[in-house]
């Protein structure tokens, strides 16, 4: 199963791990407080070690604009440490011919 299928199932809305920390947090984002009254929860994951058979500690209850926040986190942090491809995508001006408008 694919994460976007899985993290859509019913298998996953009422996973007990799921529902374990929701109530652990309170029902309460972990980050900014916020309660679900006010924000939309989501609950991220930690880890994917045990994607689909997930425990509590595996899970962190969060709004959307912490989830965002944290996502965007930690993937900068992991794509920071990956040395960029440099590809030339550009001939060179030799290869080019001659430049021109075509509109002119």
């Amino acid at each position: 199963m694919t994460y976007e299928a899985y993290i859509n199932s019913t298998r996953w809305r009422n996973s007990p791990a799921r529902l374990a920390e929701l109530k652990a947090s309170g029902f309460r984002c972990r980050l900014c407080y916020a309660p679900e009254t006010e924000v939309e929860l989501q609950v991220h994951h930690r880890t994917y070690e045990r994607f689909g058979r997930e425990l509590a500690g595996d899970l962190l209850t969060l709004c959307k604009d912490c989830h965002h926040g944290v996502t965007d986190m930690l993937r900068r942090r992991r794509y920071a440490v990956r040395k960029p491809k440099i590809a030339d995508v550009i001939p060179s001006i030799e290869d080019a011919g001659l430049l021109f408008d075509p509109t002119r």
